[in-house]
């Protein structure tokens, strides 16, 4: 590693490990919004009563009740599916920096972001999937909730491989651009 950039690496904000504050702080915040996201899934997940081949479209939330498309509906699954699957990667994570004193904080602000880049990132992988894989004519009925759901949780568990995924389909679609002067691709190690 050259000299320049070791000390670079020592200095700056979040270079000290994280106390003890800022660790209650971020695991109450991803456990209590991992309650949220639980209940969320609970309240718009559907139910289909015997013999109805159509969703209810009622949704009671938070004492509001309010109407939703199945579409709509779906979309929200999924959203907070992806939410919980960056849950479970930032938890997992954050309880093994923890446990091995390695908590810095410069990281703490990847934990909080990950449940949204997971939702984020899941909503994206639905349009694709559900654009390019289903006829716009298929409805909801005809589309599997549990597995769209599943895709949502594993891209949010997997956000930095589901990036890449997209940056592929990408780079097959569009014209790929020239890499900056200073650019460091994500899937490229430093190997300095």
């Amino acid at each position: 590693m050259s000299e320049e950039k070791q000390k670079f690496e020592n200095i700056g904000p979040g270079v000290k490990p994280a106390g003890v504050v800022s660790i209650i702080l971020i695991t109450i915040f991803l456990v209590l919004l991992g309650i949220v996201c639980f209940y969320s899934l609970l309240k718009f997940w559907p139910s289909i009563p015997e013999g109805k081949q159509t969703i209810s479209s009622s949704v009671n939330f938070l004492s509001w009740t309010f109407s939703l498309s199945g579409e709509m509906r779906l979309i929200f699954i999924v959203i907070i599916a992806g939410a919980l699957g960056g849950l479970v990667h930032a938890l997992r994570s954050l309880y093994w920096y923890i446990g091995n004193r390695e908590m810095k904080r410069s990281w703490l602000v990847k934990y909080i972001l990950l449940p949204f880049v997971g939702s984020i990132l899941s909503l994206i992988f639905y349009f694709v999937i559900r654009g390019g894989f289903f006829s716009p004519g298929t409805t909801i009925e005809k589309t599997s909730i549990f597995g769209f759901a599943a895709m949502a949780a594993l891209v949010g568990m997997f956000s930095e491989q589901a990036a890449l995924k997209l940056k592929e389909v990408a780079d097959t679609l569009l014209f790929k651009p020239k890499p900056g002067k200073d650019s460091i691709p994500q899937d490229k190690e430093n190997k300095e």
